[in-house]
């Protein structure tokens, strides 16, 4: 039996002030979704209701996301290669299954940036910096929000051969598998997934990527500190004790290696189809 997911809060189950907060992580950071790195905090009391409180002001103002997106323009990678006709015709999708590629992969080339430096931000509060009290404007209007996505995959639902391909992405957060979702959304295509994987899974660890991924999280890093010092000095639910703080700090970390991926592989699909 194959090892459960990391731990998560899915959108349909969440209520209360969870669920108000999810609806602000959708509205604000201009995608219908919310992350599994928000989804994984949820799962540990208190922590996704202080974490936000903490990052609202930033993120209401759109100096979060927009910090994000920034940064994402110089973040690219060298194209794939033209896809051969007979490749495309194994795929069997038909133009709504283009459109819906597509709408996955400008969704993760959305969110992921904000993701990256919400990260960033709760790492410099976890980790000592303390809100500045400058404050931040929230006259901000969100961009239009994209299309819906069809939702993640359950790697155990899936029949072995097509779980075996999705799990060629996964990565490990507190001792559980994590597939970033970029890939669970995609898996409902089996056959452009398991040519995906083939186009994608050696450039995880490419040098160029490498590269590109280290000098995206670097300057989320480095953009940080500015962000928290205009955060305003307000109460805040109870910040999390050293063991959740340890958990929530390693998460981050991972999600800054996989924020940069899905953004610029996110590229790399919407160029490739």
């Amino acid at each position: 039996m194959p090892e459960p997911l990391l731990a998560e809060l899915p959108e349909d189950q969440a209520t209360g002030t969870v669920a108000a907060i999810y609806d602000e992580i959708r509205r604000f950071s201009g995608v219908p979704y919310v992350s599994s790195l928000q989804r994984y905090l949820a799962t540990m009391p208190g922590v996704l209701e202080w974490a936000w409180a903490a990052i609202r002001p930033a993120m209401v103002s759109g100096v979060v996301p927009e910090t994000g997106w920034r940064l994402a323009d110089h973040a690219r990678l060298t194209p794939l290669d033209p896809v051969p006709e007979a490749a495309r015709a194994a795929w069997q999708l038909d133009m709504s299954n283009y459109a819906t590629i597509r709408s996955i992969a400008k969704n993760f080339v959305r969110v992921s940036p904000v993701n990256l430096m919400t990260g960033a931000c709760l790492k410099c509060l976890l980790t000592g910096q303390q809100a500045g009290g400058a404050g931040i404007s929230d006259n901000w209007t969100p961009p239009a929000m994209l299309a819906p996505m069809p939702g993640n995959a359950d790697p155990l639902a899936l029949a072995p051969d097509r779980r075996a391909v999705l799990m060629r992405f996964a990565t490990e957060v507190d001792s559980a598998p994590f597939i970033p979702a970029l890939y669970r959304q995609l898996a409902m295509f089996p056959a452009f997934l398991e040519w995906l994987a083939g186009e994608l899974v050696p450039r995880l660890t490419a040098p160029e990527t490498n590269l590109a991924r280290a000098a995206f999280r670097v300057a989320a890093m480095e953009a940080a500190p500015a962000i928290v010092a205009r955060l305003p000095r307000t109460p805040l639910p109870p910040a999390p004790g050293p063991e959740t703080a340890r958990r929530v700090l390693t998460i981050i970390d991972r999600y800054a290696e996989t924020s940069p991926e899905m953004t610029m592989f996110g590229r790399l699909i919407l160029d490739a189809i």
